[in-house]
């Protein structure tokens, strides 16, 4: 998307895994014209001794090396393929300056190869954190301290959800955090929807672990169909994509005892487009996840015209608008009977809203609005406005590399 909007850009893809688990090599590819560098960078377990902040150095030094030679290549007239090193196009010839701006993606271990990249290249530092785990570790002890120390270069801050910015304003206590939503490929905004009428499809979306409740989503869809065809509503159905064949033999099971088997459809594990179709042609997408940050799926079922129902964490709050959906209460965090009873709630006041001459939401309504809030249009403005605030308070005239 950034690229396509004619922003220059480069990828260290830098992986933290466990010593035994790290290889020493570095790769380097052009990849549909962005170079990008590839490793791995060995930690210390838990953080219990200091050591990551400099391993993460080392690599990271070692990764713009390689990153700058291969900018130079690009800059340089050729064809083909060079020694070492991946490409299928033709680079341009001209000189090539160093990055502006480096966006980490990630507090561990991206904040560190980070710093180092933007203090390397004089670039201003862009964090954008996607995990709740990083508010799980203690506020002391070496790996708090030396990402506390490499957070105080980043220009900009970011999370993928307002409620999340706000408890990493909390626990880091180093100044405001913003937020930016996850964007949805340009091509689910054109996939078509089904067609309008008969009966309601349901449907959800997960790698079906303890997380997600799926357990408790098909309880709350059985208890939803019973209250819906009490009052004369057609049955609705479910289709349940994602998990391995042991999670989906486990909710089969489930399915047929709650007298749902019948209506329950489970896919199992799909490609992303099969993901995009199936959720174009359901009218509600159902997500009961315990902890959610970024809810990327809420976004792209938005923009595929579903309504969304979903708890009350991060990520529902944040993506779901009373225009798009129904976050459930608090109360539904509570335990699984709540939850069962609240999401069985929603389920059936999200029936009675698409139903009838004048439904509360429609599918165009709700697409035009994930197209302004997730489309790439508005994902790359306000990329650049943050790139763009970065560069400018940039960290050029830092000399000392710590």
């Amino acid at each position: 998307m950034l690229r396509r909007s004619g922003m220059r850009v480069g990828v260290l893809a830098l992986e933290p895994v466990s010593f035994w688990q790290a290889g020493a090599r570095l790769e380097a590819s052009v990849e549909e014209g962005i170079v990008v560098v590839r490793g791995t960078i060995p930690t210390v377990p838990k953080g219990a001794l200091p050591g990551d902040r400099a391993i993460a150095r080392w690599v990271a030094r070692r990764a713009v090396r390689l990153y700058d030679e291969m900018m130079e290549a690009q800059a340089r007239p050729r064809a083909g393929c060079q020694a070492g090193h991946r490409s299928g196009r033709v680079a341009p010839a001209g000189p090539i300056g160093p990055p502006h701006v480096v966006h980490a993606h990630s507090v561990f271990a991206g904040l560190h190869v980070g710093a180092l990249a933007a203090r390397h290249w004089g670039a201003g530092l862009v964090l954008t954190e996607h995990r709740p785990s990083s508010l799980q570790r203690a506020r002391a002890g070496w790996r708090y301290r030396a990402l506390s120390r490499d957070m105080r270069d980043a220009v900009v801050r970011s999370s993928v959800s307002t409620p999340f910015s706000r408890r990493l304003e909390e626990y880091w206590g180093q100044g405001s955090w913003e937020d930016i939503a996850l964007p949805v490929p340009q091509e689910h905004f054109s996939i078509p929807r089904r067609p309008s009428g008969g009966a309601l499809a349901f449907c959800h979306v997960s790698h079906l672990d303890a997380n997600k409740h799926a357990p408790q989503t098909l309880e709350a869809f059985a208890r939803a169909c019973r209250i819906l065809t009490a009052a004369g509503h057609q049955e609705p159905s479910l289709t349940v994509v994602g998990g391995n064949e042991a999670e989906v033999a486990s909710l089969r099971g489930v399915a047929r005892s709650l007298g749902i088997g019948h209506r329950t459809v489970f896919t199992g594990r799909v490609a992303h487009q099969e993901v995009a179709r199936r959720m174009a042609a359901a009218d509600v997408l159902i997500l009961a996840s315990g902890v959610e940050a970024g809810g990327t799926v809420l976004a792209e079922a938005q923009a595929l015209g579903c309504l969304c129902v979903a708890t009350p964490t991060w990520a529902g709050r944040f993506m779901v608008e009373r225009t798009s959906g129904i976050v459930l209460p608090e109360r539904s965090l509570s335990g699984d009977e709540a939850l069962v009873a609240e999401l069985s709630r929603a389920l059936v006041e999200a029936a009675r809203g698409l139903d009838g001459e004048a439904p509360r939401w429609s599918a165009e309504q709700i697409r035009r609005r994930a197209r302004e809030r997730f489309g790439e249009e508005a994902f790359v403005a306000a990329s650049r406005d943050i790139y763009e605030r970065a560069a400018q308070g940039r960290a050029g005239d830092r000399r000392h590399i710590g």
